[in-house]
């Protein structure tokens, strides 16, 4: 009965979608990678200490807590919105299966709270998802669904070639990993300069991969300031307002991530490959906060507990100015700075490389894969989209 109940609702709401509205459409789906910057409920369905539903997480997002990291909408939300794209649902069931919605206006999700590039990177919060087994899950709907819902292969490539794929990750390498010598021995094993040489040799080994599954469009970001992170100066116990030291390591690999980009861009047929330049972004936003609209940019909104991850503390009040604030908890950027992220990576200057997502897809061309209609309407689906994602939510836990 209820089965049958949860069927009949994702029915009616998948009809509704018929005659819902959006802006236009600019590629024929966006695929993320990432870390809980991006994850917008995969962590719930694995055995996990990092996650995020329970309130205050979601106290913007219209059906509350739902996994994402934030008070409301993620990178991932904003991006999708703004290529006139669905929100995405989570992909995973389990460590090796997906929950797999197709839909030809879609955002897929395989983002993971805890991962990192390497494969032991978060592995002490439990179950974690590397960006290597994230790739895998992308593999199975290569080879598995979308054969399914195309008439030919040639249908299928076009979609994953026209599609934009962005990979957000990186950060719990030096947070979850070489920050932390109690727990893990990298810091031991690698010096820096060897460390962020490892982490983008199978960084860029992984975008190949993902190149080789059909993926042409790439945005890649780099890993922010982290060393400004509350959740960083906490741990080191330092009242300094950035730990330039870790901005340094962090650095060393945002250039070498740099060249690596570059490499991949002139040795990978028929890729654009675009470089958002995050770390010089948020040191900006932190650094000359008024620009940007915001006013608190030290402080995480909601209460932290004391056990080191820098989450918010369940069930307690969040600060009231968070459309001002850029720290949601103390390890995650807010929806409001999410939001200026997002459109500076889309269509805004200077913090990207060799150009932002509208003009790298207008100098690569319109993409050939058959779209739903456009009209000039604003994308009015949004808060459909968000019921759409409560839908499968329900049926999820249903199943």
């Amino acid at each position: 009965m209820e089965k049958t109940l949860a069927s009949l609702f994702l029915s009616l709401l998948f009809l509704q979608l018929l005659c819902v509205k959006s802006q236009s459409q600019l590629v024929p789906a966006l695929h993320v990678f990432g870390d809980s910057a991006v994850d917008v409920g995969n962590s719930l369905y694995l055995n996990t200490s990092f996650r995020a539903d329970f309130a205050p997480y979601g106290i913007d997002f219209l059906i509350g807590s739902s996994g994402r990291f934030s008070n409301g909408d993620s990178i991932a939300d904003v991006l999708a919105t703004a290529l006139g794209l669905q929100y995405s649902f989570p992909l995973i069931n389990g460590t090796n299966t997906t929950s797999f919605v197709y839909s030809e206006n879609q955002s897929f999700n395989y983002a993971y709270g805890s991962a990192g590039i390497l494969p032991e990177t978060g592995g002490e919060m439990g179950e974690t998802l590397s960006l290597r087994q994230q790739i895998g899950l992308f593999k199975q709907i290569v080879e598995i669904h979308l054969p399914q819902q195309f008439n030919s292969s040639e249908e299928s490539s076009q979609f994953i070639g026209d599609s934009l794929f962005a990979v957000y990750i990186g950060s719990n390498d030096y947070i979850n990993n070489y920050l932390q010598s109690k727990r893990y021995n990298s810091s031991r094993q690698y010096n820096t300069e060897q460390f962020a040489e490892l982490l983008v040799k199978e960084y860029g080994d992984l975008l190949s991969e993902l190149h080789s599954l059909g993926a042409k469009r790439m945005v890649v970001f780099e890993i922010p300031p982290i060393g400004c992170y509350p959740v960083v100066l906490e741990n080191m116990k330092s009242n300094l307002k950035c730990a330039e030291n870790v901005n340094d390591m962090v650095s060393i690999f945002n250039n070498k991530l740099g060249e690596k980009v570059k490499e991949l861009s002139s040795t990978l047929k028929d890729s654009t490959i675009i470089l958002a330049r995050t770390y010089g972004l948020v040191y900006d936003m932190i650094n000359n906060s008024s620009a940007y609209g915001l006013e608190e940019t030290a402080e995480p909104c909601c209460e932290i507990g004391k056990d080191g991850s820098g989450l918010c503390v369940p069930g307690m009040t969040a600060c009231e100015k968070r459309k001002t604030t850029l720290f949601w908890d103390q390890a995650h950027i807010s929806q409001a700075g999410s939001e200026i992220i997002a459109m500076k990576v889309f269509n805004g200057s200077g913090f990207t490389t060799p150009a932002n997502i509208v003009d790298a897809i207008k100098l690569g061309g319109k993409p050939t894969t058959s779209q739903p209609p456009a009209t000039s309407a604003a994308h009015s689906g949004t808060s459909f989209n968000l019921l759409l994602v409560l839908a499968f939510s329900v049926v999820l836990s249903l199943f």
